[in-house]
């Protein structure tokens, strides 16, 4: 079963993890929600844990697409 929600909350993490300004606070509050992230995906069991390491790798990943090469 798929949850959109679920989905949107690990790409979201992922996403806002690189567009975010990188001071220390956010870089760090953005490291527990992935770390809570993926507890909470693991607790669902093995499958979901590997889904939510993807849908954050896909939200970095477009983020990194949109940042401006310089």
């Amino acid at each position: 079963m798929f949850n959109w929600g679920y989905a949107l909350i690990g790409f979201m993490i992922g996403f806002l993890g690189i567009k975010l300004p990188g001071n220390s606070g956010t870089s760090t509050l953005f490291g527990f929600a992935f770390i809570g992230f993926l507890i909470f995906s693991a607790s669902f069991g093995f499958g979901y844990f590997f889904i939510g390491l993807l849908e954050v790798m896909i939200g970095a990943g477009v983020a990194l697409m949109m940042t401006p090469k310089e």
